[in-house]
């Protein structure tokens, strides 16, 4: 899918610019907003956990969905093979961010769209997901999990509201928060955000993602960025002597040769079946720590019946929170499962600002309307509060490890005995995939993969 582009602003018009990056799959984001117009005291920030976290994370599920449907093929038969990913995590986090910096009905409208009873409610639900979900296991043998934020202001713009800058570094990770000279030294501030960019996603994103001119054609006076890094290992890995050429059967009718890899797995997979199309969970080694507070990841493959079923399948999985998690496999299935899925690579740019439009996000865009008020501390009569542009960038990678690590496991020994022959999850056409947290029932990562060797 091409991303879609807007007209740049007036030059009278500053803007703000976040951008969100996230890795294995990593996805990053960007805003633009014009110049603040004045200093408003912030509404206290009370971040005591009684602020409904069910109800804001079927929220960023269910937006999540709304995201997923919008980016899936129109038709049953489309001649678009161009793949998808997006991190619901990096956006709703992104937006969550600015509804800290929000007022009056752009409040409203975000709190809306993103599920929320509150800002306060976001913040700590942000904290929440931060401490509990997107905490690293690297060190115990499981996930590495990298989640952070930064945010450069211009020096015209007197530093961030006080309010603001305490709940994006206690609610969301926020590494850096710096004032630079965007007029006068824009290569060094993009050179700055590109810098910590790399870091963030342990340089997964290592080409440039902001430029000097980009600072100066769009009048950039602040820059939100937020980042997520994803590696982990599957708990049963593909052999990759197993991995074979092997038809994929794109939408169009065409076919295209693609590396597949092949396991029969026994007693830790889940599989259903439900409403034309097939869910396979495969779960990625946790590490040693078994507490059980600990994050437990799996990936979600959903694939239909039909080869050309995509889009009402994906239709199905976007009916609600409720469905999908009704949808999901509760019980290990015991049988043998052959799974042959094709090893794949996303690198997917999108523009999101003209999306979320269609889907019902208007006032944080709008000159005329938008408040974002909140965020820094300087009045600026006269210039225009809002959401100019909204960058996501995601790379995806699956491959017989699950990403670069290989792990050992121990398959169970057989009975004597005729065995029944094992249950079939073949990926040959296209197929999407969630990455969550199974405690939480958080989505971090999404695609759709139409032609894995695209």
């Amino acid at each position: 899918m091409a991303p879609r582009m807007t007209s740049p602003p007036s030059p009278s018009k500053k803007l703000v610019y976040l951008y969100l990056l996230l890795v294995f799959p990593i996805a990053a984001t960007l805003i633009y907003v014009p110049k603040l117009n004045a200093a408003v005291q912030a509404r206290g920030t009370d971040l005591r956990p009684t602020l409904h976290p069910a109800e804001i994370r079927d929220g960023q599920t269910a937006l999540a969905l709304r995201l997923a449907k919008h980016l899936a093929p129109a038709s049953s038969n489309s001649t678009n093979n161009g793949n998808v990913a997006f991190s619901p995590v990096s956006i709703h986090g992104a937006l969550s961010l600015v509804a800290a910096g929000a007022r009056g009905a752009t409040l409203d409208q975000l709190l809306a769209f993103l599920g929320a009873p509150s800002a306060a409610g976001l913040a700590d639900f942000g904290r929440r997901i931060i401490h509990r979900v997107l905490a690293d296991r690297a060190a115990s043998g499981g996930p590495t999990v990298l989640f952070s934020s930064g945010i450069w202001v211009d020096v015209s713009r007197g530093g961030l509201n006080k309010a603001f800058r305490d709940v994006a570094v206690q609610s969301y990770k926020s590494s850096v928060t710096r004032t630079m000279n965007f007029t006068d030294q824009p290569g060094q501030v993009a050179e700055a955000i590109n810098s910590w960019v790399r870091i963030a996603t342990n340089n997964l994103i290592i080409d440039s993602n902001i430029t000097a001119n980009d600072i100066r054609a769009a009048g950039t006076d602040l820059l939100l960025a937020n980042a997520v890094y994803f590696k982990a290992k599957w708990a049963n890995p593909f052999q990759a002597y197993h991995t074979q050429p092997d038809t994929f059967h794109r939408l169009d009718g065409t076919r295209v040769q693609a590396q597949f890899m092949s396991h029969t797995m026994y007693g830790l997979h889940y599989a259903s079946s439900v409403d034309g199309f097939k869910v396979l969970k495969l779960p990625y080694n946790h590490g040693r720590d078994d507490a059980a507070s600990h994050a437990r990841y799996s990936m979600y493959l959903f694939l239909p019946d039909q080869r050309q079923g995509m889009t009402n399948m994906v239709g199905a999985i976007a009916a609600g929170p409720d469905y999908l998690y009704t949808a999901l496999p509760k019980t290990a299935v015991h049988e043998a499962i052959t799974v042959r899925l094709p090893k794949f690579q996303i690198r997917f740019d999108w523009d999101l600002d003209s999306d979320l439009r269609l889907l019902g996000l208007s006032l944080p865009f709008s000159p005329e309307s938008a408040d974002l008020q909140g965020i820094c501390d300087k009045n600026h009569h006269g210039r225009p509060t809002f959401l100019h542009k909204l960058l996501h960038k995601a790379v995806v990678k699956v491959d017989e490890d699950g990403t670069e690590a290989a792990a050992a496991v121990t398959m169970p020994s057989f009975s004597s005995g005729m065995q029944p022959p094992p249950i079939q999850f073949v990926a040959d056409h296209p197929f999407t995939f969630f990455i969550m947290e199974e405690r939480s029932g958080l989505i971090v990562f999404a695609g759709h993969v139409l032609d894995p060797t695209n």
